[in-house]
């Protein structure tokens, strides 16, 4: 059985017109999935207060261990770690759990920057 890299490898060999294929297919994979889930066991995107707050809590009390990555929690539970998005969605997804929250945790004395106008 192939690993998800290989799989990724091959995938990256398709023409562009394949690759839509394969998202399409995909992406319709993973809407049966969450059909099938019992609606008491599906997450909502960011969860309840309670889950919010957790998740809060661990991101401000992790800074310091893991700023300057991107983290999966589970709730207030660490999935993974990476150095970006992809990396740490992937892995969220590869330890079972869809509906990870993703996010950029800052370090300590990061200065946050947005874009705009001058």
């Amino acid at each position: 059985m192939a690993t998800l890299e290989q799989i990724i490898d091959e995938a990256r060999s398709l023409s562009p017109a394949e690759k839509r294929i394969l998202r399409e297919a995909l992406d319709l994979e993973l809407e049966q999935m969450k059909a099938n889930v019992p609606a008491k066991t599906r997450h909502s995107e960011n969860g309840d207060d309670e889950t919010r707050g957790r998740r809060l809590e661990w991101l401000k009390s992790n800074r310091e261990e893991y700023g300057g990555q991107y983290v999966a929690l589970d709730g207030d539970r660490l999935l993974a770690v990476g150095p970006n998005y992809p990396i740490a969605r992937e892995k969220a997804l590869a330890a079972g759990k869809p509906n990870a929250f993703v996010t950029y945790l800052p370090k300590p004395d990061e200065i946050g920057e947005m874009g705009g106008w001058v």
